[in-house]
């Protein structure tokens, strides 16, 4: 508990992105780290083999963005940065973890930005809105960008803001749903228009399981986005265990990985 309010008071993010949440996610998420490194170390060995693909692949090698770069558990930076001149880790906050192992690489960056659009409009959101705030575009990448990773962000991107529209609009779950499925959507989207090489890594479903093993019925992670026509890597990520999402299920979820996106497609 010490820990996590030490990093809120010394973590330095914008005032929008500590009001909203995203700084007390951030400390949460290195919080559940802790607790299931060893429940998680399967699902970030293969985020880092993807990535890693993705590097490979790579046909010039000037700049690579990691968007979601978050404390870096699931990104192989030394890999990054021993392949690329330069390495820009993209996220709205960067916890002590991320910025001291960027320290350690003189062409290893740090941006600070609002990869989902709508922070900025959420956080002078009105009280009982009405109606639900206009995204920004996402942020522009330089022309040398050669490589572009989505590291497990896509799934996650709309969360934040469908928390602040329920407790701050009076929006119907319906028109919440749907600027959560925009959100992600745009961000796709974005992806998919990137004059560069994409690297993608999200979930896709999540589901509860028994404590005998027995996994129950999934449901969609994507806000709709849909990946169905797109090849790539999938495995499980036992994110949770019984008692911590749910008090008597563990949760798990469904990834998915290409470290090319455009090459992905089925057929």
């Amino acid at each position: 508990m010490l820990a996590e309010l030490f990093a809120w008071m010394t973590t330095p993010c914008p005032a929008a992105a500590r009001r909203l949440g995203y700084l007390r996610e951030s400390i949460a998420i290195e919080a559940r780290f802790r607790r299931h490194a060893e429940r998680w170390r399967p699902h970030l060995e293969k985020s880092k083999a993807v990535i890693e693909e993705a590097v490979s692949k790579a046909s010039r090698r000037r700049r690579a963005v990691v968007l979601g770069s978050g404390p870096l558990f699931d990104i192989p930076v030394e890999v990054l940065a021993d392949a690329f001149d330069v390495v820009e880790l993209v996220d709205i906050v960067h916890p002590k973890r991320a910025r001291q192992i960027a320290a350690g690489f003189a062409n290893v960056e740090l941006k600070t930005s609002d990869v989902s659009g709508a922070a900025a409009a959420l956080a002078a959101l009105p009280r009982n809105a009405a109606t639900a705030p206009p995204l920004v575009a996402p942020p522009t990448l330089t022309p040398d960008t050669d490589l572009a990773v989505s590291a497990n962000l896509l799934s996650q991107l709309p969360d934040i803001p469908e928390i602040v529209l329920k407790k701050r609009s009076r929006l119907p779950e319906t028109a919440r749903k749907d600027f959560a499925h925009r959100i992600a959507t745009e961000h796709f989207n974005w992806l998919r228009g990137l004059d560069a090489l994409v690297c993608l890594i999200t979930d896709t479903e999540r589901q509860y399981v028994a404590p005998d093993g027995t996994p129950f019925p999934a449901w969609d992670s994507l806000h709709d986005v849909d990946l169905a026509e797109y090849e790539g890597m999938t495995w499980h990520w036992d994110i949770a265990p019984a008692g911590e999402s749910h008090p008597e299920y563990a949760v798990r979820m469904q990834v998915f990985g290409t470290p090319d996106l455009a090459g992905a497609p089925n057929g």
